[in-house]
């Protein structure tokens, strides 16, 4: 194994399906839990964070999700399972993610005496450097769709990463992060009725409509899930006794309105507008449990391939889909864009002058 400037360039070397542009990583300053600063501390208490990109990166099983703690490997399930939960709806089902957690404390902070070998540890402060983790894991995936050095990496061009000093959530200071510039995205086609043709400062992106509205309205369900009235009840046939039990456990008030019918009185706010809001409930009506009722009611209601959009329909929806916490993959894990950089056409095309010039073409 040969050195290198960050993990982007180590992991790869052990896993030899993966590529250094399937990786992002990036440090930040860690927050004083006792809400005061690091002055009295020797030292400079971090937290280094390397993920594979879910739509390029991840396993079969969790073998591949490591903590390290002030540079000794251990096993620490309480943050484990803050890296496996951050991809939770990115992943093709049964798949688990690449992620490598290196979290520098003051000794006072880190208590060893859980297992002989320190294989094992307890944290003091813990839910703190649980939040820390969980905001730089957002922060870091989000970056992705919004950072023009940060593109993932589909067509040979390979970008710089984030530098290990990059301080991009709340540092010693607790100051706020700036918000990402979000690239523009400028929509110029419909291919197939399927994808969407985008202009980008980069080059070209492809994306699915179906999979990036589905990723816009699954989060939308999750973030603004409150029940509204709706101004006429919305007749819903046919439901079983487990269907109203279910809709009444989410919230949607129902009442039986005469044979074999029920009549909905409110909605989750997100669906009360939209011209389906009877087959969203009934989707709703169906899931085992919420969370997987609200993944199936995004991809029931979400845009259909083969419904054709015009230029203002398709910039809405790269706006939004733009904006979202996870824009790499809809909730069942499968890739939402592909880029195309326009170095990588330049090569295919041969081209080697530059464009504007006198001499260029």
């Amino acid at each position: 194994i040969s050195a290198g400037q960050s993990g982007c360039d180590i992991l790869p070397q052990y896993l030899r399906d993966v590529q250094r542009s399937d990786l992002r990583d990036g440090q930040v300053g860690l927050a004083n839990p006792e809400a005061g600063d690091w002055s009295t501390i020797q030292g400079d208490p971090h937290l280094y964070v390397l993920l594979g990109l879910p739509d390029r990166c991840h396993r079969h099983r969790p073998d591949w999700v490591h903590v390290a703690v002030n540079g000794r490997i251990v096993q620490c399930p309480e943050l484990e399972q803050i890296v496996v939960g951050a991809f939770r709806h990115t992943l093709p089902r049964d798949r688990y993610p690449v992620g490598f957690v290196h979290l520098t404390l003051p000794p006072e902070y880190v208590d060893w005496n859980r297992h002989p070998a320190k294989a094992e540890l307890y944290l003091h402060h813990l839910s703190h450097w649980q939040n820390q983790l969980r905001e730089a894991i957002a922060h870091l995936l989000n970056l992705q769709i919004t950072n023009g050095d940060l593109l993932p990496q589909r067509t040979g061009q390979v970008f710089k990463s984030a530098e290990q000093s990059t301080r991009y959530l709340p540092g010693e200071n607790g100051q706020k992060p700036r918000s990402p510039v979000i690239l523009p995205l400028k929509a110029i086609a419909q291919v197939h009725q399927m994808y969407v043709l985008a202009e980008h400062p980069t080059g070209l992106w492809l994306i699915e409509q179906h999979i990036a509205h589905e990723r816009v309205l699954y989060e939308q369900l999750c973030d603004r899930w409150q029940m509204v009235d709706l101004e006429a009840p919305m007749i819903l046939p046919q439901l079983s006794a487990e269907q109203v039990e279910q809709l009444e456990r989410i919230g949607v008030k129902v009442d039986l309105f005469g044979d074999h019918l029920w009549a909905a009185r409110t909605a989750p706010e997100p669906l009360a507008q939209r011209p389906d809001c009877a087959d969203a409930l009934l989707e709703l009506s169906r899931g085992p449990d919420l969370d997987t009722a609200l993944v199936a009611t995004a991809c029931r209601t979400a845009i259909r391939n083969g419904t054709p959009l015009d230029l203002q329909a398709m910039q809405t929806l790269i706006d939004q889909w733009q904006t979202t916490r996870h824009p790499q993959t809809c909730p069942h894990g499968r890739p939402i864009f592909l880029p195309l950089e326009e170095s990588s056409l330049s090569r295919f095309f041969r081209r080697h002058w530059v464009i504007g010039k006198s001499h260029g073409i």
